[in-house]
């Protein structure tokens, strides 16, 4: 029984020795590519897995970092808004403040400059009565030195009476 084998003309016995030959070459050959070729290629390809691996895991550390700094920064942000606000309130307040002690001083510098200002009318007030008084009382002495000195009749006395006191009014 005889295979024909394309282009050969061979018998079973050759044909399966050649096949042999051939299998043994294939398997020698698959042999030192896997350990030439193949094995120095999954290294390589290995370490560029694990190199990617360890990119992806930098990456998303990095990432998580982001994440974390972005939190931070946002808390330091709300804390310095909270002090900003803080400090504005307490401005204002010690504005307040500042403006109701001026406003009392100034109100009690104005009661003082009142009292003062009373005082002083009061004084010139009792000053003023003190001249009218000294003055009736000169004029009381020259009206009577006057009738003494002459005796006058009623219309006379009146008219002597209103020019002495326009006379006294013009002191």
């Amino acid at each position: 029984m005889e295979f024909l084998i394309l282009g050969a003309t061979e018998t079973i016995p050759s044909a399966i020795g050649s096949s042999l030959v051939q299998l043994v070459t294939f398997l020698v050959l698959l042999g030192a590519l896997s350990y030439f070729v193949w094995k120095p290629l999954k290294k390589v390809m290995d370490e560029r897995e694990q190199l990617i691996h360890s990119e992806i895991d930098e990456a998303e550390q990095r990432r998580m970092d982001a994440v974390k700094l972005k939190e931070e920064n946002e808390a330091v942000l709300r804390e310095t808004q909270t002090e900003i606000s803080a400090m504005m309130d307490n401005a204002k307040n010690q504005a307040k403040k500042e403006q109701e002690a001026i406003i009392h001083d100034a109100n009690t510098r104005a009661n003082q400059m009142m009292e003062t200002a009373k005082a002083d009318i009061e004084r010139e007030k009792e000053k003023a009565i003190r001249d009218i008084n000294d003055q009736v009382g000169e004029i009381s002495v020259l009206i009577a030195e006057k009738m003494i000195a002459k005796e006058i009749n009623q219309d006379d006395q009146k008219d002597l009476v209103e020019r002495y006191l326009q006379e006294a009014g013009g002191k």
